[in-house]
């Protein structure tokens, strides 16, 4: 008996628009005309109709991880109403769009992310698969679905392997990073990590995301620093490296590993924490 487990990778192309159904609170009745999904267990894409969704629904049963972009808040209420078994209560959900929009605080959409990390952009847009479902044109909608699939399966790999994707920003016209976790499984806050390195003195290894890379060495970086100081959203620390006090953001610190050794915070400093 096989008990190995999945991670599929899910992107949905529907029969109707928010429009024809009056709107995103009646989103269960948008139906779906193809269901793209790559399963890292068979490294295969599939494409279902929607007379075939039930096999969604048993790949589904062996699976504990499901990644997709927007998945919490479109794919996965339009597939709900196929579902007869199957719910997401145990099933992990990775949300790209979610993740970097938490981050960023505005919208960012699948194609910005993967022209910018993978400089690769879609064939098309959702309205147009639409259009071609209502033409009949199903191995066009399947193509497109399936393209997207790929996309977000290797943004989703940039992101793992690298810890963080990109995207243009309309401010400076410059590639800034977004840091993710994507992959890797956080048994204590990154934050209390370093209160916790504070508090002890203990010197801290960390894997930082720098939001711009001005001197072309990457947006990852490794780092050992001494904390002086914790704000609300920064550390203030001596950074081995530069040799001197750098702020880092907390929320672009993806690892903070505490190291046998320990350090003194100056006098000055210390007078300036009370």
């Amino acid at each position: 008996m096989n008990d190995a487990r999945d991670t599929l990778v899910i992107d949905l192309e529907t029969k109707k628009s928010f429009a024809e159904v009056g709107g995103e609170r009646n989103i269960r009745e948008l139906g779906i005309s193809v269901a793209g999904v790559y399963s890292y267990l068979k490294d295969k894409f599939f494409a279902f109709e929607e007379h075939e969704l039930a096999e969604v629904e048993t790949m589904l049963k062996t699976t504990d991880h499901v990644i997709g972009f927007n998945i919490n808040h479109f794919d996965i209420p339009v597939l709900m109403p196929y579902l007869k078994e199957v719910t997401f209560d145990t099933i992990a959900v990775t949300d790209m769009f979610a993740d970097a929009v938490e981050f960023l605080g505005h919208r960012v959409g699948l194609n910005a992310l993967a022209q910018a990390t993978l400089n690769a952009a879609k064939s098309g847009n959702g309205l147009e698969a639409l259009e071609w479902f209502k033409q009949g044109r199903i191995e066009d909608v399947k193509k497109y679905c399936i393209q997207d699939v790929k996309i977000t399966r290797d943004l989703y790999e940039y992101g793992k392997k690298y810890g963080h994707v990109l995207f243009q920003s309309f401010v400076d016209q410059k590639q800034h990073s977004i840091p993710v976790r994507w992959g890797s499984h956080i048994k204590v806050p990154v934050r209390k990590i370093l209160e916790d390195a504070f508090t002890q003195r203990a010197r801290l290894a960390i894997e930082y995301v720098s939001s711009a890379d001005e001197e072309g060495l990457g947006f990852k970086k490794e780092r050992l620093i001494d904390i002086y100081k914790i704000k609300k959203e920064e550390v203030e620390a001596y950074c081995h490296f530069r040799k001197g006090l750098r702020n880092f953001r907390i929320n672009r610190i993806l690892k903070a590993d505490p190291m046998a050794e320990t350090y003194v915070v100056p006098a000055d400093v210390q007078n300036s924490l009370f």
